[in-house]
């Protein structure tokens, strides 16, 4: 269990927050690119770290990202016109670029400088990967952008999407974590099934984690009949993805990966984005949100959700599943969401299939403390060493009597 202390620090996320300051210096996935995909389009609003904003493309293809009340008399920029490199509010015209540049407040007298002395909130926006990334830590301390191996993929072969989740981002990023509830709640046959049920070895887990400098992986590791060992390892990077490992006793998917990201909108909800991507032929997006058995609005929001109890069938467990929940992502939100906005950890009993799930909490709680004492970023954030490009997932079955660490050498500029 987690202390009642510990557990906000790790859950709080609005400006000044130890963990809220801590993510504020990582380069963060803000929105889809296809939110803003018109020059001179409208404008999106935008929630990230208990922060309201407003999104929008100029007429020069560069993004912007500002706080969404005026710095005027604090009316939303979202209700505004964006046209000729900027946006225009909608109370008295006073306009805004991309930088958050004053550029025009057209009620005030001739001569007046005032536009000089104003500015909107901006931060910085890079575009990679489908999705519009920003920075919202101190501007002298931009730090370098991790340039994960699917952000630079030929085109068709790297497809995002996102869907909100409604609880706390410590929580969705746990599930993401946890290896044991795989063979459990995403089971396709029923509980008692006993010629389908995986044999227990399968259920059974060995875990162990290594810290990196970027966050931590850690193996699956499962016994084999033959003597062998089935392992596999996720890559957890802070201060909220994991990149899942491809599933290499299926042909389709032996070569197809995946990554999250599940980004604060605030305290009790998150952006829960993914990369569903393949190096060596292109995806499907649509295949994919079919698989998580999403049907979303146009604020990227579950159509099945607590509100319909997720569309549970009692009748689908007596005879077909376990969960009777449809859908990967229907299931794992369904598991994370119930346990409250924000899970009370100091009420939990975990057991050994934790252990990966305990090592992030350290990791990040000790990072968000050492920022709010000394001043010191994690390395995740700001060593420009670090080869995003080569940290991946995989799967291996090892040799009796190797070990997975041996199999797969973590690159001495991970090494913590």
């Amino acid at each position: 269990m987690l202390s009642v202390e510990d557990n906000e620090i790790l859950t709080r996320v609005s400006p000044g927050t130890p963990m809220g300051e801590l993510i504020r210096r990582f380069w963060i996935p803000g929105l889809l690119a296809e939110e803003v995909a018109e020059r001179d389009g409208t404008p999106v609003r935008v929630v990230l770290l208990g922060e309201r904003l407003v999104a929008f493309r100029d007429s020069q293809g560069r993004v912007g990202l500002l706080e969404e009340a005026c710095p005027h008399r604090r009316a939303s920029l979202a209700l505004g016109a964006n046209e000729e490199c900027g946006i225009r509010c909608l109370y008295h015209g006073w306009k805004f670029d991309v930088d958050g540049n004053c550029m025009d407040t057209p009620a005030e007298p001739p001569g007046s400088t005032l536009k000089k002395r104003v500015r909107a909130r901006a931060y910085p926006t890079v575009e990679r990967g489908g999705v519009i990334w920003t920075y919202m830590g101190p501007d002298p301390e931009l730090p370098p952008f991790p340039e994960y191996e699917w952000l630079n993929m030929a085109p068709g072969h790297c497809e995002a999407f996102k869907v909100q989740e409604d609880c706390n981002y410590a929580q969705a990023v746990e599930g993401t974590i946890d290896t044991a509830h795989a063979g459990i709640l995403h089971r396709s046959v029923r509980w008692h099934d006993e010629s389908k049920l995986p044999h227990e070895r399968f259920l059974q887990a060995g875990l162990e984690v290594e810290q990196t400098k970027y966050g931590m992986r850690y193996a699956g590791l499962r016994a084999m009949p033959d003597g062998r060992t089935h392992a596999r390892v996720t890559i957890i990077p802070l201060p909220f993805y994991s990149i899942i490992p491809p599933d290499n006793s299926d042909p389709v998917r032996s070569t197809r990966r995946l990554a999250n990201a599940f980004v604060p909108r605030d305290d009790t909800s998150t952006w829960h984005m993914q990369w569903f991507y393949d190096a060596t032929r292109p995806v499907d997006r649509a295949f994919r949100i079919k698989e998580g058995g999403l049907n979303l609005d146009q604020d990227y929001r579950k159509k099945i959700s607590v509100d319909t109890w997720y569309n549970q069938d009692r009748k689908m467990m007596k005879e077909k599943t376990f969960s009777g929940l449809t859908g990967i992502l229907v299931q794992d939100h369904a598991v994370v969401e119930t346990q409250g906005r924000i899970a009370d950890r100091s009420a939990e009993h975990l057991g050994m299939t934790d252990a990966a799930v305990v090592a992030w909490r350290r990791i990040l709680i000790r990072a968000a403390k050492a920022l709010a004492e000394s001043g010191a970023s994690p390395a995740a954030a700001s060593d420009a060493g670090i080869p995003w490009r080569e940290i991946i997932s995989a799967e291996v079955v090892l040799p009796e009597g190797r070990s997975w660490k041996e199999e797969l050498p973590l690159n001495p500029n991970c090494a913590t």
